[in-house]
């Protein structure tokens, strides 16, 4: 995500993943700017975590989320 620069960000990525149910782990690097996401792909899947964070303006997102 090249777009995530502060720790505002960092809040704002975690409230809005964290609201997906079926997601049950976030992780944000901010020096990194990636996120890691942990979710149950029976309740949820990176497709909707991904339109999550595009429809909230964060633009560059790629996949790389663990389900299980």
């Amino acid at each position: 995500m090249d777009d995530m620069i502060c720790k505002y960000c960092k809040d704002t990525v975690t409230r809005l993943i964290t609201s997906i149910s079926g997601v049950s782990c976030v992780n944000v690097n901010v020096p990194e700017r990636t996120v890691n996401v942990t979710y149950d792909s029976r309740i949820t899947d990176a497709h909707v975590i991904r339109m999550t964070l595009l429809e909230a303006g964060y633009k560059n997102v790629r996949e790389s989320m663990n389900a299980f």
